[in-house]
């Protein structure tokens, strides 16, 4: 049986690709370590930095001096390919037109079509950063039960811990590390821990906060992993586990970021993704409203991060 031409036409929807490339969860924090940075094409190459890259020069001249000439550094690159993700869903022209304001239910399914790919960035970016062995044997710290965070009989100093794995990260690329991502289950340890609470009660603060925590460890951003997966829909698994990773991210405004700028790694995502789009089948009747990202995650970086692995016991 022949479709209906209508069922047949493609439209990309300017207003819920603005949606979806304006909307934000702030419960997916894959970004934290790995900024997004646009890229034209499916493949290409991108540098992997080295020491060199982190280096603060010094680039005062003096009158009539020879300008601070440094020896060129070749950079090392690796091939990169984008890979298309995409997720619908369809609407009754009934549900279209019981609903109060059409476009409030489509902005809504936008926003959920947007949260199905980034949990699965989120998943893809916490898998691959909580595993030990993309670690080099210096840049981890794998806790045993007599240094558990959660074992506040212990009388071990977990901040002692961190600022450890922050200087490991400085002896490899010259700076500390100005980005931590935090498991849910491992922050509450450190919050309810007396060591960090004896510390903050002096601050005339009543309560461990982020904030505290930052100014306590030193670190410019903390991330808390407070994303679940399901697969029956009733149990839920936390994605970031009890796990710390301390790492060296570019700061740089988006518009000014660059896969060139020394960072811990990259999210490249094609340059006008998310796209939104609809189309029709079953002769109009049912309008489907797809969504579509096309990136992936790559480290550049590998000394610039430390990961401190099962926290808890």
């Amino acid at each position: 049986m022949a479709t209906s031409r209508i069922d047949d036409i493609r439209m990309i929807d300017p207003v819920l690709t603005t949606v979806a490339q304006g909307y934000s969860n702030a419960a997916m924090i894959a970004g934290g370590l790995f900024p997004i940075v646009k890229v034209t094409k499916l493949k290409g190459r991108i540098p992997i930095f080295g020491k060199e890259a982190f280096v603060v020069r010094d680039m005062q001249r003096a009158m009539r001096a020879a300008s601070n000439r440094i020896p060129p550094s070749d950079l090392e690159m690796i091939e990169y390919e984008t890979n298309e993700k995409d997720v619908e869903t369809a609407i009754d022209y009934i549900e279209e037109e019981e609903s109060p304001e059409s476009a409030r239910l489509e902005h809504r399914i936008t926003r959920q079509l947007v949260d199905i790919i980034e949990l699965s960035r989120e998943k893809e970016v916490a898998d691959l950063v909580q595993n030990p062995s993309n670690y080099s044997s210096s840049q981890k710290n794998i806790i045993d039960a007599a240094h558990a965070f959660n074992d506040y009989s212990l009388s071990l100093d977990p901040i002692a811990i961190i600022k450890d794995g922050m200087s490991a990260v400085r002896n490899k690329i010259a700076r500390y590390p100005n980005t931590m991502v935090i498991g849910e289950s491992a922050y509450r340890a450190l919050i309810e821990h007396p060591k960090i609470v004896e510390r903050v009660k002096y601050t005339g603060v009543t309560n461990v906060s982020k904030k505290a925590l930052a100014e306590i460890i030193g670190v410019d951003n903390i991330y808390i992993g407070l994303a679940v997966t399901t697969e029956d829909g009733n149990t839920f698994t936390d994605i970031w586990q009890d796990n710390i990773i301390l790492a060296y991210v570019d700061g740089s405004d988006k518009n000014n970021r660059s896969e060139y700028n020394p960072s811990y790694g990259y999210t490249l995502q094609r340059k006008g993704k998310p796209e939104v789009d609809t189309y029709y089948e079953n002769g109009g009747k049912i309008k489907i409203i797809r969504n579509t990202d096309n990136y992936c995650v790559k480290i550049t970086a590998p000394e610039a991060a430390f990961l401190i692995s099962n926290t808890n016991h």
